[in-house]
């Protein structure tokens, strides 16, 4: 799964913006399954629904189950890893962390053979190489893999943080974190550690493994399968890859108690929050619910 299952569920907000386009809005489907996962915590007079999201969507996973809606309504607070339509915050730290700096192009960061396969990519999509040329690896491999989403019916524009936002207007909007952050968080790869990194999502584009394993774990998250989107995400952290290391290491090792920390001070004026972060923040030992627990919170897993 690699970078597909990285991407769905955790970041980033601003590296697909640049191919991505608008999708049609279906209308809603009438049976409302459990999606994702949801927890409650409780510590005092503070409670926090949390809500496993993929940042990315279609029309079918719409509308939410009811729990889900009524929780939204009833919270003061909406609570995002960072707000999507911030659109000037979000390319602003896209030019500050995903290009390289001139005159230094992707085929001098590159070598011959991962310029051949990125090529490749570029034709199936029908992406010009200048639109790539002055980003970094790892820039470009977010970027191709939201495009080759897209292209498969799974639309930025229709993700769950956009679709939350949508049903409670006028209720007050928390990021967590801020789009220079989730960026910069990229800035620890090395070069050959980039290199790696978007050697991996081309050999997944490749061969056909992105859209596959994405529809796999689209499926156990549009069905609330948590036995299936646990095994997903062990498989995913425990390969041998530039990507499982940063992921587990960067992503959620790092993330994770910040997260948690953001979370629990919100608490400190008795509100209720309704948080919606990428799933695998809520999945494992180290995950924000159990970090949670440990700050004395009573964690209940709804579904």
């Amino acid at each position: 799964m690699r970078i597909a299952l990285m991407v769905i569920s955790l970041v980033l907000l601003g590296c697909g913006h640049a191919l991505a386009r608008a999708a049609t809005v279906a209308a809603a489907v009438p049976a409302v399954p459990q999606r994702g996962t949801l927890y409650r915590a409780t510590q005092q007079d503070h409670t926090v629904w949390l809500f496993g999201t993929v940042h990315v969507g279609q029309a079918s996973f719409y509308p939410l189950e009811p729990i889900v809606m009524r929780a939204l309504a009833a919270a003061d607070q909406l609570v995002l890893e960072l707000d999507p339509t911030d659109q000037p915050a979000l390319q602003a730290a896209f030019a500050r962390h995903a290009l390289l700096v001139p005159p230094q192009t992707i085929a001098q960061a590159i070598s011959a053979d991962t310029q051949r396969q990125l090529q490749q990519v570029l034709d199936r999509l029908g992406v010009m190489p200048s639109a790539v040329t002055g980003m970094k690896p790892w820039a470009i491999a977010n970027l191709l893999l939201a495009l080759t989403l897209e292209r498969s019916g799974y639309a930025r524009e229709q993700g769950i943080e956009n679709y939350l936002r949508e049903q409670v207007p006028g209720k007050p909007v928390v990021a967590l974190e801020s789009a220079d952050y989730q960026l910069g968080l990229f800035d620890v790869l090395d070069a050959s550690e980039q290199e790696h990194y978007l050697r991996e999502c081309l050999a997944s584009l490749l061969d056909g493994k992105t859209v596959q394993q994405a529809a796999v774990m689209m499926a156990a998250w549009g069905s609330a399968d948590s036995a299936a989107l646990e095994r997903l995400v062990e498989e995913e952290l425990t390969e041998s890859t530039i990507t499982a290391n940063f992921t587990r290491r960067v992503l959620l090792d790092q993330r994770n108690p910040l997260l948690a920390a953001s979370i629990a001070q919100m608490g400190q004026h008795g509100t209720t929050q309704f948080v919606a972060i990428g799933l695998l923040h809520l999945t494992g030992p180290g995950s924000v619910p159990a970090l949670l627990a440990q700050r004395g919170y009573q964690v209940k897993k709804i579904y």
